[in-house]
């Protein structure tokens, strides 16, 4: 009785180290995310009820899920900063001088540009754009 569990034992963990090896397997043809530098910091002049000029300069990366399409990406950074440029400077001043807002208008220009790369190169390889430097004046 002891030889059959063991045996049945064995198999068991044979068949379930197999299962962890296909999943190795799929894990190492997952796809590697990157990050993207949307080049030199923008600067912007925001609207402004007042009649003192207020200044955002931003620094932004996009997040990729697939490294090989940064080369699309970067192909393509000059309407990706059009995009955020109209978007940014539309907004008022002291609304992006509030961390909420900041993060409900990287949410919006995530989505543009999503929409802009399906449009431009039927890419969706986009999952995030960062602000990695916000600096309002």
């Amino acid at each position: 009785m002891q030889k059959i569990l063991v045996i049945v034992g064995s198999l068991l963990l044979l068949c379930s180290t197999q299962a962890w090896s296909a999943n190795d397997a799929e894990e190492s043809e997952k796809l590697t995310s990157a990050y993207v530098p949307l080049g030199k910091p923008m600067v912007l002049n925001l609207s402004s009820k007042n009649k003192r000029l207020t200044f955002l300069q931003l620094q932004a990366d996009a997040l990729i899920k697939d490294e090989n399409s940064e080369a699309i990406i970067k192909t393509h950074i000059p309407a990706i900063r059009h995009v955020l440029i109209v978007l940014l400077s539309e907004q008022d001043a002291i609304d992006m001088k509030s961390p909420g807002k900041r993060e409900e208008i990287r949410s919006i220009a995530t989505n543009q540009i999503k929409e802009l790369m399906v449009e431009l190169a039927d890419n969706r390889d986009i999952a995030d754009i960062l602000f990695s430097s916000f600096l309002v004046q």
